[in-house]
């Protein structure tokens, strides 16, 4: 993102807050749930898979653009099996927004005309070869490895994204130092244990708390050592501190949220439904519907939610941007504007 981008986000995020007037700047936007892979804590490929047409699709990009979103990101499921991402992916930026996907990387080598075509990708790995395919399958790891390498040639602006298990806590350093060699960013995400999303097995996956508190220690001590890693420590800190990881979130029911979710990013299903984010699918939370009852009465209904607090370190990041924390804000700023190298050195993965 070209420092111009970041300002005139910015100032648009600054005066929707301070006229009080919400705009859906962030949309996570699911395609399909449909997947080429099976990993062992997401419930993906079990759901319905719901189509929307591509007319329908254009319509609401243009409705959203014409409410003000800034970035629309392409999920799955797997986004690249959707045949028509590519028509989509053009429309987001002719309408002036830019476009995002989030991929497991299986066919990233083979779709990079695509890849090249949008702003960011999101590439999901979990560690070294055997904690990789422990979780997302056999035969998987080089794949996203292929996938990584083929972005890091083409100058992708890319980042790496990372689900700590009970099988996978011993990758942080391995991931920071992947991310480092390639000069890019790494999130890390404690898996959720919501059964709609996540399966009903998802939670045997969750770690101890206190080995979840040691990882995310870590993760902020590398943070502050200037490692790569693309939340603020204040996010990770929110995970950090929450005290019941059985808990997803908490709600107050008849309470309006002073979370940011739902009135400045939101969550859409493949068959239309708007969430305020994706903690609320399967809940008790009753959307309403993009295609059937138009964006703008679907997004305005998602705003209207009674969550108070998660331990999602995303979404608490996401939440600090729009609540204008300077820590967030200030970590936004330098991970989205990171230098970048012209042209990648020789291609090497840390040992």
């Amino acid at each position: 993102m070209t420092r111009g981008q970041k300002l005139r986000i910015g100032g648009r995020i600054l005066l929707a807050k301070v006229t009080r007037k919400p705009r859906p700047f962030f949309v996570q936007y699911s395609l399909l749930n449909a997947c080429n892979a099976d990993c062992a804590y997401c419930n993906c490929p079990q759901r319905e898979d719901p189509r929307a047409d591509v007319a329908a699709h254009l319509e609401v990009l243009r409705e959203f653009a014409r409410l003000g979103a800034a970035r629309i990101k392409f999920l799955g499921g797997e986004p690249l099996l959707c045949p028509h991402l590519e028509r989509l992916a053009d429309e987001v930026r002719a309408l002036g927004m830019r476009s995002a996907v989030v991929t497991n990387g299986f066919l990233v080598p083979q779709r990079m005309a695509l890849i090249r075509r949008l702003d960011e990708v999101v590439i999901s790995i979990d560690g070294r070869k055997d904690a990789h395919e422990r979780q997302r399958g056999a035969n998987t790891w080089q794949k996203v490895m292929d996938a990584i390498d083929a972005c890091a040639r083409a100058n992708v602006d890319f980042f790496l994204s990372a689900v700590v298990t009970r099988q996978s806590l011993d990758e942080i350093d391995w991931l920071i130092e992947l991310a480092r060699r390639h000069g890019v960013m790494v999130n890390f995400q404690i898996p959720q244990v919501n059964p709609e999303m996540y399966g009903a097995g998802a939670r045997q996956w969750v770690p101890d708390p206190a080995d979840i508190r040691k990882t995310v220690n870590r993760i902020i001590e590398a943070k502050q050592g200037g490692a790569p890693v693309l939340f603020s420590t204040r996010s990770y800190r929110r995970t950090f501190e929450w005290s019941d990881f059985a808990r997803e979130r908490i709600e107050r029911p008849g309470d309006l949220s002073p979370c940011t979710a739902g009135r400045y990013f939101l969550q859409m299903e493949p068959n239309g439904d708007i969430y305020p984010c994706v903690l609320h699918i399967g809940g008790s939370f009753v959307p309403k519907n993009a295609f059937r009852d138009g964006v703008e009465a679907a997004w305005r209904h998602a705003s209207a939610h009674s969550c108070f607090a998660c331990y999602n370190t995303w979404l608490n990041e996401n939440r600090g941007i729009f609540d204008l924390h300077p820590a967030i804000l200030r970590n936004f700023w330098d991970n989205y504007l990171r230098p970048r190298p012209a042209s990648r050195p020789p291609l090497s993965r840390p040992s």
